[in-house]
């Protein structure tokens, strides 16, 4: 009698492990097995904040083609490297450096030009097309022709006229109507007069005080 109970104990332990493995078993051979060649590992090496003045007031987005090319002598180009790409970078105005003074009926704002920022290169490296049998590309010269690329749009973009007299536009009218309605909501607003007016001595004289 006691071995008859004990094998109906047994048996019904295999039906309960049974059912638990079907309804559970998928899942836990996933959890344990499946992902056992995935590893995440994530190091944050440091976090710098801090805190900025700057109001972006116009930002330049271009895209285009970069081909540099390699020669070599009786050989010709050894090495030819076509990269399309997305170049971004930004106008801002430290409003740190602005000097507000009262003139009788005109409230006056002194500011430095926009100055230009923020330069971001995006490459998709999957559309570059590279001949480089004869004198293969390294990933350290890859990185120096985006670099390069990089710098030479931004200092190009960055003496663009057209760019920094629509920066100093969208500037002048954002802040003269963020003015006027301060102006206005406040009740001082009738017959004064918002004028911001271009001083980029300011920026000579922040950096001298910097300097000291």
């Amino acid at each position: 009698m006691i071995r008859f109970a004990k094998r109906l104990i047994g048996f019904a332990a295999c039906i309960v492990l049974a059912m638990v493995l079907v309804r559970f078993g998928p899942t836990l051979w996933i959890r344990v097995f499946g992902g056992g060649n995935t590893q995440w590992i994530s190091e944050r090496f440091s976090e710098t904040l801090r805190e900025k003045n700057e109001l972006v007031v116009y930002e330049v987005e271009v895209t285009g083609q970069e081909t540099v090319s390699q020669d070599a002598w009786l050989l010709g180009t050894v090495q030819k490297v076509e990269m399309p790409y997305t170049f971004q970078m930004s106008f801002t105005v430290d409003l740190s450096q602005a000097v507000v003074s009262a003139l009788e009926d005109t409230v006056e704002v002194r500011l430095p030009s926009p100055a230009p920022a923020y330069p971001r290169l995006t490459v998709n490296d999957d559309e570059v097309k590279k001949t480089d049998w004869l004198y293969p590309l390294t990933p350290e010269r890859y990185a120096e022709i985006k670099q390069e690329t990089e710098d030479r749009l931004f200092a190009e973009y960055s003496q663009n006229e057209e760019y920094q007299a629509n920066a100093w536009g969208v500037t002048v009218r954002n802040l003269e109507s963020l003015f006027q309605s301060v102006l206005e909501q406040s009740g001082w607003g009738s017959g004064i007069n918002i004028t911001v007016v271009r001083d980029d001595s300011l920026c000579l004289e922040d950096t001298q005080k910097s300097a000291v």
